[in-house]
């Protein structure tokens, strides 16, 4: 397993651009392809569209690129989106570790955890293992949340 010590995640930068995408095609590339089949210049679309929208941290390990997350706070919830590791660092305790930093987060802030993914994601029993639950699901997509624990939601209604 890895020394969650050596896990660093930084805002990514202009440079980290394609490999943010490199590692999204390496992680998820065989799943898109079995659903969708896949199509280079439309993916490369919807990674722009996604850049643009919510640029993603990078993850490193012991100073390599190993993947990439995002994170979105919004009313009463934190959404974790483009979480993405290289398959030779999977299986490895790099997502969970970095799955654990987020939760602290929602946890401490009493916020529920989101996320959602391509069903058939071997990811899923990640997030299960972490307290996730199924809420909704379609044809394409899973979503799921984890609630915090007891007691750590912070007051909405000040007396």
């Amino acid at each position: 397993m890895v020394d969650p010590e050596l896990i660093v995640i930084s805002p990514a930068s202009d440079d980290d651009y394609e490999f943010s995408f490199q590692v999204k095609k390496a992680a998820e590339g065989e799943l898109i392809r079995s659903m969708f089949g896949w199509d280079e210049p439309l993916q490369r679309r919807l990674h722009l569209r996604e850049w643009s929208a919510k640029r993603p941290s990078v993850i490193e390990y012991d100073g390599k690129h190993v993947g990439t997350v995002a994170v979105t706070r919004g009313d009463g919830y934190l959404e974790v989106g483009q979480f993405f590791i290289l398959p030779e660092y999977q299986n490895k305790g790099i997502g969970s570790s970095v799955l654990r930093r987020i939760l602290e987060t929602a946890d401490e802030d009493g916020l529920v955890s989101r996320l959602k993914f391509l069903k058939g994601n071997r990811a899923e029993s990640l997030y299960r293992r972490h307290g996730f639950a199924l809420v909704a699901e379609d044809e394409t997509f899973c979503r799921m949340e984890r609630q915090p624990p007891f007691g750590t939601r912070r007051a909405t209604n000040a007396v």
